[in-house]
């Protein structure tokens, strides 16, 4: 069995706040143990259910989060920065599912940790064909172009619930705390999220049948608010597959979906 997991940062037990996030802040690197003895525990977690390989993606900013020499020895990783071309190196149709851990609500989502859809220096909003979606949803469509599906996803509880929302009910969700605001939750120790979501990931490989590849028919719209007109003024548009709207929004037509978000994010 190949399970895909790709881990964020802003989902992971005992994460809030900024300075927890970026590189040079006070505390990134108390968090850097913590998101790798997560990530640790869900390879575990993922062995004792009997996968045969595994890939770990660091998905977080600049892809390079993870302490290498913590490490779990029984999977691959892959970090470093990639376009949306390569989001998920070295996927394809032999993986029998899919984890999205330590993942976070979309931009604008109400009290919410760390909301936002994948830059939340770049991006107030984001839209597939008219309707809001976040990095569940979009991560989800990507992989699901391969033909995989979306088992397990962890975060916060409006992260949880939005998974729901955007991949299916079938889909097992774990909660690492409980949203109260942008910069507060009331946490799970980590310690303990380390145990649980082991648990969640038996109920993830057992009940894999439910889930199904997430898949959405093209054409496809993509429409980007940016926060500032200075950031829509460095992206260039044709006036046909790429429009500016206003000052702040671009659209981004296309057939295939990951030539759009290659160029529309």
């Amino acid at each position: 069995m190949k399970i895909y997991v790709a881990v964020d940062m802003e989902g992971i037990g005992g994460i809030i706040h900024t300075s927890q996030l970026m590189k040079g802040e006070g505390m990134y690197e108390e968090s850097r143990r913590l998101l790798t003895d997560e990530v640790n525990a869900v390879v575990e977690g993922l062995l004792q259910a009997g996968a045969t390989e595994i890939i770990v993606r660091d998905v977080h900013a600049t892809g390079i989060n993870f302490v290498p020499d913590r490490l779990h020895p029984g999977a691959s990783y892959f970090m470093g920065a990639t376009s949306f071309k390569e989001r998920f190196p070295g996927i394809d149709a032999s993986f029998d599912g899919a984890f999205l851990i330590g993942y976070h609500a979309m931009a604008g989502v109400a009290q919410a940790v760390r909301d936002h859809t994948y830059s939340s220096r770049s991006f107030s909003s984001v839209k597939l064909n008219g309707r809001p979606v976040g990095e569940i949803g979009l991560d989800g469509l990507l992989l699901g172009q391969y033909g995989v599906p979306v088992l397990l996803v962890t975060g916060d509880d409006k992260t949880c619930e939005e998974a729901k929302q955007e991949l299916g009910q079938g889909v097992a969700t774990y909660c690492t705390k409980k949203a109260w605001g942008r910069h507060s939750a009331l946490m799970i120790p980590p310690q303990r999220v380390r145990t649980e979501i082991k648990e969640a990931i038996g109920e993830a490989i057992r009940n894999r049948a439910e889930c199904r590849p997430h898949r959405i028919e093209g054409p496809y719209e993509l429409t980007v608010q940016y926060l500032s007109t200075d950031l829509a003024d460095g992206r260039y548009c044709d006036g046909v597959q790429s429009e500016r709207l206003d000052g702040l929004t671009i659209r981004t037509k296309d057939t295939d979906l990951i030539r759009l978000m290659s160029r529309g994010i």
